[in-house]
């Protein structure tokens, strides 16, 4: 056990953990709602009703809120949570058992924030032996004997109350990303079929191939031998992490240059997964499983760019192959689009583009979010930066979110 401060005492989980056990005898007729738990810390969720006549011999139990709750089978993925309120009047079968605090000796809040850090993680995968999968079960008997540091229950409570805060931000700020997508792609949908027209515009739309009015190169990609990290030649793009990632320090250069695409070239992915589109932030050489897409006089690049971003849905019908999926570039190069004249197709990109920087900001926002929370259950939960409790001395106090 790594050093904790003189005030925190070490537990173990059946000194500070009291497991609920409030069996129910199921009624044939009656419906009955069985919770889950996700992996990865992802909280809970509810399963369809069901008649007691379908559980069988199932063993199941109420469930009681504020209760940390663990799937014994995936314990080793993080597949904890805490109950509340909501799940009152819930079952769960006997995969999932229930802890309420022993002797008021923890905070459940604060337990649940634990087994969500890294050495929470490590400590469920020590009480689950196995190989992995179904096969790797949490042993309620090891899981009894794992040892926690805990500092006093009020500074459990405290560290809770903060990480919660920061928990709130997080959810604030992924309702208004997940908005904003929602209301960028019902702009494209308005806007790039003409059902919406900005104001001062009226014209006539025609429909034309793409390779009408774009130059169209499919990439081809150099021998590995060519490949290097010592900058001779040009970045290589190969495929869909490329794209995605918009890498601003290529991962690969190569000295034999194929097919080349220009700074602000629109990049596709053209093998599977299909349909990633991005702006080309190099001068480079592109593989095979990408296609540079480069406007032709009369064309904004970025109102085709956003056109490729709303027919990504699309793609799947022209993807070939059972095992590995891929467009042609044939077909890529019929592919008909409406267009405004230019000067509407500016407009649009203009309105769209103001979209995807709101959108991208807010990711921004939430990544930080994440990371910063990441980093104070890091220090607080091991006792690195304490917090305020009345009547203790003097510590220094953590900045909520």
């Amino acid at each position: 056990m790594k050093t904790i401060p003189n005030d925190w005492n070490v537990y173990k989980i059946s000194e500070c953990l009291e497991k609920v056990v409030d069996s129910v005898s199921p009624e044939p007729d009656k419906l009955y709602r069985e919770i889950g738990i996700r992996s990865h810390a992802k909280g809970i969720f509810h399963k369809p009703p069901v008649t007691g006549k379908s559980l069988g011999n199932k063993r199941v139990f109420n469930i009681h809120s504020n209760c940390f709750v663990v799937n014994i089978v995936f314990a080793w993925e993080q597949a904890i949570a805490q109950t509340s309120e909501a799940e009152l009047g819930m079952i769960a079968s006997h995969r999932f058992p229930m802890f309420k605090s022993k002797e008021n000796r923890c905070d459940i809040d604060y337990i649940t924030y634990f087994f969500k850090t890294l050495r929470g993680k490590y400590l469920l995968g020590l009480a689950s032996p196995g190989g992995a999968g179904r096969n790797k079960t949490l042993g309620q008997g090891e899981f009894s004997k794992l040892e926690l540091p805990l500092p006093p229950t009020k500074e459990q409570k405290k560290i809770a109350k903060i990480l919660s805060t920061w928990d709130q931000a997080i959810e604030i700020t992924e309702k208004l990303l997940n908005n904003s997508q929602q209301q960028k792609k019902s702009l494209m949908q308005q806007l790039l079929t003409g059902k919406k027209r900005l104001l001062g515009f009226s014209g006539e739309w025609n429909k034309k191939a793409l390779s009408k009015i774009a130059d169209i190169v499919m990439g081809s990609s150099p021998k590995s031998e060519s490949y290097n990290k010592q900058k001779k030649g040009l970045p290589l793009l190969q495929g869909n992490a490329d794209i995605k990632n918009r890498l601003s320090t290529p991962r690969v250069y190569t000295s034999q240059i194929t097919k080349e695409c220009l700074e602000g070239d629109t990049l596709l992915s053209v093998r599977a997964p299909v349909g990633e589109v991005s702006h080309s932030v190099h001068h480079a050489c592109i593989g095979r499983g990408i296609a540079a897409i480069r406007a032709k006089e009369g064309m904004s690049q970025e109102y085709l760019y956003q056109w490729l971003l709303h027919f990504e849905p699309k793609w799947l019908r022209l993807s070939q192959g059972s095992t590995f999926e891929a467009v042609n570039g044939n077909d890529i190069k019929t592919l008909h689009i409406d267009i405004p004249q230019k000067e509407e197709q500016q407009k649009i990109a203009s309105v769209l583009s103001t979209a995807d920087h709101e959108i991208e900001t807010l990711q921004q926002k939430l990544n930080h979010l994440k990371q910063e929370k990441k980093a104070l259950m890091q220090q607080l939960l091991t006792g690195k930066r304490r917090v305020k409790i009345e009547g203790n001395s003097p510590q220094r106090e953590v900045v909520h979110a």
